[in-house]
């Protein structure tokens, strides 16, 4: 065969493939190419949902969201002689939007359609809008869609229960998503407190607007629209005007105390101070406040670095929740435990005598001695009268046997009865479960056994121990109830844009002493914890001298090595218990500087004080009056 042929052969072979191809992609592929390029003229632009509200019990508002707008980069709307690239660099240099990070944005994005929009930039100044709007011929594929900013009403207030929220960081978009959720890059979610404990029912599911455009990237018409859906909101069982009255109180206290310690160098500075009252009824939190705190809206657009950077390296650590987040010895609150374990196990009752000579304790055959914190001796005293003086003698003695009788595990054991050692539970992320250490715990960790000199640091609530404020309101809650405690609730209701109940929180008992521990138990601790506050020997009389009404108490000062941490743990009415007050003040030096605040939180929400007039009482003496 010559060359001709074989060329003509070839050039019929090709001829016959093209044909083929052609005859492919128009018959039979047609109706898929010709949908592709209809896809490419259609556009899905985003409609933003609102993130739910938060509310106090009484229904005031304390945080929403405004109005804002936000900057989308649609790219089937370029037309085809620009590029996203140009657009961006053409934007920046007419407004103040930094090119840097609108191609950060822009390269970022997960987006994996042309219809579907890149974020390129939130919460728009007018400037930038009226710039962007007056340059549409030049900026085409630009997109600006009304959004909604988060509104922190009272931005330095209830700061770490609300928390604040940020950009969806790679690790939450992989884990929201995997739960089944639909978040996206650029998506804020919440980092801290409330917000990010109910993120799923904060967040509201965004809506779309399908629309149809031509080659120039012009709207032509809507297709459809899928509206969206707005977050849930949270009523929670804080009393805002509580709140605001011992948030005021607190800062007032805490910075006086810092001012006294700059001018005595002999005095402990406080690093932080907190306040926990808690219905003891319901397990409702009606307030709770930690200070050093700083302003929620520094989150609400996206904090800058050099603020975040300052708030993580203030040494007072303004972004710690002290009532959650930080376990320290409780000191003699502790004693309480003690008591109960001592009572059950050893026998004593409310009227067994003790005696302290010198205010010291010697375990047999050691030589340091364990000090009272009274140098001197106090002589005879009863079970009861030692709660009330808080008398370290009596509980080192009763420390003591409880670890000849049981190997040092019995008061441990007690301690994990009052929930000691777990997390409450309360509807916070980031809570600490403290540390009830034990001989397993110390062999394990320290690689030492369990000796006497450890129940004895214990039975005062020294040592490994460490609790948090949380827990320390659990522990006076179950005493107060005679052994029951509820867990601590933030949130009362879960309501739907619509107005509908999504979930409400009913009280749930967490700890039932009932069955294990004898009335007689708790009605000597509760009359030791009278005689605190009452009687004149009582470590908190000075401060609760002509209180309106019966209450009960135990102060706590707990030795950390450095400066001492101070705790006061109360219920009032005494006859008929129905709030519990926690007082933690970090490094604060003596639990004196504690007892008195306790005192103030309790006038103000029996009505007995008012710090602002008197419209804003809280609770009037009878139940049911609330506001």
């Amino acid at each position: 065969m010559d060359r001709h042929k074989i060329i003509k052969i070839m050039i019929i072979i090709i001829f016959v493939i093209l044909f083929s191809r052609s005859a492919y992609l128009q018959l039979l592929k047609g109706d898929y190419y010709y949908e592709l390029s209809e896809g490419n003229r259609i556009s899905v632009r985003p409609i933003n949902a609102p993130r739910g509200k938060i509310y106090d019990k009484r229904g005031e508002i304390i945080v929403s969201s405004k109005l804002s707008y936000n900057l989308y980069l649609m790219q089937n709307e370029i037309p085809s002689t620009g590029s996203a690239e140009q657009i961006v660099n053409q934007l920046s240099s007419i407004s103040s939007l930094a090119e840097s990070r609108l191609l950060q944005n822009y390269n970022n994005s997960e987006v994996n359609t042309a219809v579907e929009p890149i974020l390129l930039a939130r919460h728009l100044s007018k400037e930038d809008m009226v710039i962007i709007a007056e340059n549409r011929d030049i900026l085409p594929g630009l997109l600006v869609k009304e959004s909604s900013m988060r509104d922190y009403i009272y931005p330095n207030k209830m700061v770490h229960t609300t928390g604040y929220i940020g950009e969806i960081n790679e690790n939450e978009l992989i884990s929201f998503n995997k739960k089944g959720y639909n978040y996206r890059g650029g998506d804020f979610v919440g980092k801290s407190g409330l917000e990010k404990e109910y993120e799923f029912y904060l967040n509201g599911k965004r809506g779309a607007e399908q629309i149809e455009v031509n080659s120039r990237g012009q709207k032509i018409k809507t297709i459809g629209i899928k509206n969206p859906e707005a977050g849930s909101d949270l009523i929670l069982n804080i009393n805002f005007k509580l709140q605001s009255a011992v948030e005021k109180l607190l800062e007032r206290n805490y910075n006086e105390l810092r001012d006294l310690a700059a001018e005595n160098e002999n005095r402990s500075t406080p690093t932080g101070i907190t306040a926990l009252v808690m219905d003891i009824d319901t397990g409702g939190i009606l307030s709770a406040v930690s200070l050093p705190d700083y302003n929620l809206n520094l989150f609400a657009k996206g904090i800058s670095n050099s603020d975040y950077q300052e708030l993580i390296n203030d040494p007072l650590r303004p972004m710690i929740n002290r009532n959650t987040m930080t376990a320290v010895p409780p000191g003699s609150i502790f004693k309480l435990v003690t008591g109960t374990a001592a009572m059950e196990e050893l026998g004593v009752r409310a009227n067994t005598s003790f005696y302290d000579s010198n205010g010291t304790f010697y375990i047999p055959n050691w030589s340091r001695p364990f000090r009272n914190w009274n140098p001197v001796g106090e002589g005879k005293l009863d079970f009861v009268k030692a709660i009330a003086r808080s008398n370290n003698i009596v509980f080192y003695e009763l420390g003591y046997e409880l670890y000849k009788e049981f190997n040092g595990d019995k008061l441990s054991e007690y301690a994990r009865k009052y929930g000691l050692g777990t997390k409450t539970g309360v509807d916070l992320p980031s809570e600490k479960s403290g540390l009830v250490p034990d001989d397993r715990w110390k062999r394990k960790n320290l690689n030492q056994g369990w000796y006497p000199g450890d129940s004895v640091n214990l039975s005062i609530g020294q040592g490994s121990l460490l609790t948090t404020p949380f827990q320390i309101a659990s522990l006076i809650s179950t005493v107060a109830a005679e052994g029951v405690s509820y867990k601590p609730q933030l949130v009362k209701i879960i309501r739907g844009a619509d107005g509908e109940i999504v979930k409400k929180f009913e009280p749930q008992i967490v700890i039932d002493l009932r069955e294990e521990i004898d009335n007689e138990v708790f009605a000597a601790l509760k009359k030791g914890m009278h005689d605190v506050v009452n009687k004149s020997y009582g470590t908190a009389s000075r401060h609760f001298r002509d209180f309106p009404l019966n209450a009960a108490g135990k102060t706590g000062t707990a030795q950390t090595g450095g400066a001492n941490h101070a705790w006061f743990g109360g219920f009032a009415p005494y006859e008929d218990p129905q709030i519990t007050v926690v007082v933690f003040i970090e490094n604060g030096g003596s639990s004196a500087y504690s007892v008195p605040i306790a005192r103030e939180i309790m006038e103000y929400y029996f009505g007995f004080k008012n710090y602002q007039n008197s419209r804003d009482k809280i609770y009037y003496y009878s139940r049911g009056n609330e506001n």
